[in-house]
């Protein structure tokens, strides 16, 4: 097999033409990549400290401070001060949020899959495992 670099070309391809779909389609409901990955992962995990939202979502804390700021601005989540190490603030999403996630989410979720679903499922399958021995190397 050639030892080009095609495969990473096609790779980042691949990756900005995801990124892209998701950035129109989040920009959508007013919301930019970081501010939509912060809601879901408090969607789908519930209340978490600051810290494990940067981890799940894979952005500096710094930056998340801005998004949380931006969040909380929109009345889309709420933060609080951890009652048992008043160091850490816990953020959860608001009524606000949570209604605008209940509608937003599966309309998201269907949009991304009709992207996916090019793949049949053993080829997705294949995929992830593909992927995922890339990302663990």
């Amino acid at each position: 097999m050639n030892k080009d670099l095609k495969t990473l070309t096609i790779l980042f391809r691949a990756t900005n033409f995801i990124e892209e779909t998701i950035k129109n389609d989040v920009s959508k409901y007013g919301l930019n990549l970081s501010e939509f990955g912060a809601l879901e992962v408090l969607y789908h995990k519930g209340p978490l400290p600051v810290q494990s939202i940067c981890e799940k979502v894979l952005i500096a804390n710094s930056s998340m401070s801005y998004v949380i700021e931006n969040l909380i601005k929109k009345e889309l989540i709420e933060k609080v001060k951890d009652e048992n190490d008043r160091r850490i603030h816990i953020v959860h999403l608001s009524k606000k949020g949570k209604k605008l996630f209940d509608d937003v989410y599966p309309k998201h979720l269907e949009h991304m899959r009709s992207v996916i679903n090019i793949l049949d499922e053993s080829e997705e399958k294949e995929l992830q495992s593909l992927l995922k021995k890339l990302g663990k190397r």
